[in-house]
């Protein structure tokens, strides 16, 4: 939806789902299909089970996000 900014949140990883897409359980319980973007495929190698994530969520679609890696 235009003029509405993403929501972000972080969550723990439960499932990996190949291509590059990962069920996150956020700190409510509620669980999102997050993805990664093509550019930032070759970073997937490095997330495991367990680990936390950032995400940007469409506050249209609760259910699916974006992974958000954080520049180093």
């Amino acid at each position: 939806m235009p003029g509405k900014s993403a929501i972000r949140a972080e969550g723990i990883v439960r499932e990996y789902r190949p291509p590059a897409t990962f069920v996150v359980e956020l700190a409510n319980g509620h669980r999102v299909f997050a993805r990664v973007l093509s550019g930032q495929r070759e970073q997937v190698s490095g997330v495991k089970l367990g680990d936390r994530l950032n995400l940007e969520i469409s506050p249209a679609d609760f259910s699916n996000g974006v992974v958000v890696f954080e520049k180093e």
